[in-house]
C-alpha cells in the first residue's frame, strides 16, 4: 500500500454522535512543511549553541583542565577510580532490573487494568488518610487538618469519577495493545532521552565558554552587573528549555502517528518495526517538525520567565516586591501547566494528520468542548496508575540494590559507614528505576491519549479493525452515558 492509499484510508471525514454534540473528524493535510519558520529558528539556535560550544566552550574547558594539571603536577594522585566500579555495577544491574520490571508491569496492566485504576484511586485515599491520622496522633494538627482536607477531596473525586473507570481501563488496554504491536517504540523512547542528555552536555560546555569569555564574576568575586552578559545566559537558558521540549514532543507526535495508524490501518502497524513507525518518525522530524517547534517554544518562553522570576525572588529579602514575584511565579506555573496539557493533545493532531500548530490547537479546543470532562478524567486516572507503577518499580529496584549490596559488600567499600552504604545502595537504584520506568511509561501515556482522540473520531473503524477492544470501550462509554450513548 502506497502513502496516498494510506492517507486516504485515514481521513474519510465523518461525524461521531456524541452524547452532547457533534464532533467532526480531522482530515489528513496535504504534504508540505508546516510552521517552517519555527523549525528554521530552532535549527539556528541549535547551530548557535554548538558553535559556542566548539569556539568558546572547548578551549575554555581545555584551558582550565591544563591549569588544574599544572597546579597538581607535583602531587601524587590519591584517587582510586576502581573504588567507584562497584557503584557502576550497581547502577548497571539496577537498569537491567528496571527493564525487566517495567515489562512485567506493562503485562500486568493488560491483565487487570480496571482493578489497577481502582487500586490507584483508593491508594491516594489511603495516603491522605494515613497523613491525617499521623498528624493528629503526633499533635501536628496543621498536618492532620490538611490530611483531612485532602482525604475529603480525594473521596469526593473518587465518588464522582468511579463510574468512568471502565472506560479509562478499556482505553489503557487499547493503548498498551497498540504499543506492544509496535514494540520498537520502546527502543525509541530511550533514544530520545539519550539525545537530550547529549545536547545538555553540549549546552553545559557552551555555558562554561560564555562564562569564561564574559567574565561574569569580577576581580572581587562579585557578580557583574553587565546586563549584556545576562542576556547571553537568558538566551542559553531559553535554548536549553526549547530543545528539551522539542525532543520530548517529537517522541509524543511519533507515538500519536503510530497509534492512529494502528487504529485505522492495522496492517501497517502490526509488528515490532512496522512501516508506521518509520513513516511517523519521518513526518515528525520533517514536515511537522516546525509545528512541534512552535508549541515547544511557547512553553520554553514561560519556563525561562519562571526561572528568571524565581532567581529574582531568591535574591531578595521577603518584602512587597518578593511577594509580587511569588504571585507572578504562581501565575506562570499555572499557565505553563495549562499550555503543556494543551500541547499534549495538540501534538496528537500534528502526529495524526499533519496539522499546523494553530490548526491542531483548534481541533483540541473542539475536542474539549465535546468531551472535555471525559478527556481530563480519563487522562488523570491513567496518570495515577502509571505513577503508582513508576513508584513500585523504583522501590522494587531499590530493594534489589540493597540485596546486591548485602551480597557484594565490596561494591560500596568506598562508603565506610554501613548505614550510609545501605542508603546509597537503595537510593541510586531507586533513582534509576524511577527515571528509566518513567521513560517507558511515557510512551503508554502518549498512546492512551491518542486512543481517546481516535475513539472520538473513528469508532466505526475501531469496531471493524479491533472488535474486542472496541466492545470494551463501548461498554465503558455506556456506563458513563447509559441513556445518551448513541451506539
Amino acid at each position: 500500500m502506497d502513502e496516498d492509499d494510506l492517507n486516504n484510508r485515514l481521513v474519510a471525514p465523518e461525524t461521531l454522535d456524541d452524547p452532547n454534540r457533534q464532533y467532526t473528524k480531522g482530515e489528513q493535510q496535504p504534504t508540505g512543511c508546516r510552521d517552517a519558520w519555527a523549525a528554521i529558528l530552532f535549527y539556528a539556535q541549535f547551530i548557535a549553541v554548538v558553535s559556542v560550544c566548539v569556539i568558546l566552550g572547548v578551549p575554555a574547558l581545555n584551558k582550565h583542565i591544563s591549569t588544574d594539571q599544572q597546579g597538581q603536577q607535583d602531587e601524587s594522585s590519591t584517587v582510586d577510580y576502581g573504588e567507584f566500579a562497584g557503584i557502576a555495577y550497581l547502577v548497571g544491574a539496577s537498569a537491567g532490573c528496571t527493564f525487566v520490571l517495567s515489562g512485567i508491569s506493562l503485562f500486568v496492566m493488560t491483565l487487570c487494568p480496571k482493578f489497577l485504576i481502582q487500586f490507584s484511586l483508593l491508594f491516594s485515599l489511603a495516603v491522605s488518610a494515613v497523613m491525617m491520622i499521623l498528624g493528629f496522633m503526633s499533635g501536628v494538627f496543621i498536618g492532620g487538618f490538611f490530611g483531612l482536607v485532602f482525604f475529603a477531596l480525594s473521596a469526593c473525586y473518587a465518588r464522582i469519577v468511579w463510574k468512568r473507570i471502565p472506560f479509562a481501563a478499556a482505553n489503557l488496554n487499547a493503548g498498551l495493545t497498540a504499543v506492544k504491536s509496535n514494540a520498537f517504540l520502546f527502543v525509541m523512547a530511550y533514544i530520545f532521552p539519550f539525545m537530550t542528555w547529549v545536547y545538555t552536555c553540549v549546552w553545559f560546555v557552551a555555558l562554561f565558554g560564555v562564562y569564561d569569555a564574559t567574565g561574569v564574576i569580577d576581580e572581587n568575586g562579585e557578580l557583574t552587573e553587565d546586563n549584556t552578559v545576562w542576556v547571553y545566559f537568558t538566551l542559553l537558558l531559553l535554548a536549553l528549555f526549547w530543545s528539551e521540549q522539542v525532543i520530548q514532543n517529537t517522541m509524543h507526535a511519533i507515538v500519536a502517528g503510530v497509534v492512529s495508524t494502528w487504529w485505522f490501518v492495522p496492517e501497517e502497524a502490526n509488528h515490532c518495526c512496522s512501516r508506521a513507525i518509520m513513516a511517523s518518525t519521518i513526518r515528525a522530524t520533517t514536515t511537522s517538525f516546525g509545528s512541534i517547534c512552535f508549541g515547544s517554544l511557547l512553553v520554553a518562553i514561560i519556563q525561562t520567565l519562571r526561572s528568571m522570576t524565581e532567581n529574582a525572588r531568591d535574591n531578595r529579602d521577603f518584602d512587597c516586591a518578593a511577594f509580587l514575584l511569588c504571585l507572578v511565579d504562581c501565575c506562570l506555573s499555572c499557565l505553563q501547566g495549562i499550555l503543556e496539557y494543551f500541547n499534549k493533545f495538540a501534538y496528537i493532531y500534528v502526529g495524526m494528520y499533519g496539522y499546523s500548530y494553530l490548526e491542531a490547537g483548534k481541533n483540541v479546543w473542539t475536542l474539549f468542548k465535546a468531551k472535555g470532562w471525559t478527556v481530563i478524567v480519563n487522562d488523570d486516572l491513567i496518570q495515577n496508575t502509571l505513577s503508582l507503577f513508576n513508584l513500585i518499580v523504583g522501590l522494587a529496584v531499590g530493594g534489589v540494590g540493597v540485596a546486591l549490596k548485602a551480597a557484594n559488600p565490596d561494591w560500596l567499600a568506598i562508603v565506610t559507614d554501613d548505614s550510609a552504604a545501605t542508603a546509597v545502595a537503595f537510593f541510586f537504584p531507586f533513582l534509576v528505576g524511577v527515571v528509566v520506568s518513567a521513560v517507558m511509561f511515557s510512551i503508554v501515556d502518549s498512546s492512551v491519549n491518542t486512543v481517546i482522540v481516535c475513539f472520538a473520531e473513528g469508532p466505526a473503524e475501531f469496531e471493524a479493525n479491533h472488535p474486542q477492544l472496541s466492545m470494551e470501550m463501548r461498554e465503558g462509554w455506556r456506563q458513563v452515558y447509559p441513556e445518551e450513548c448513541g451506539f
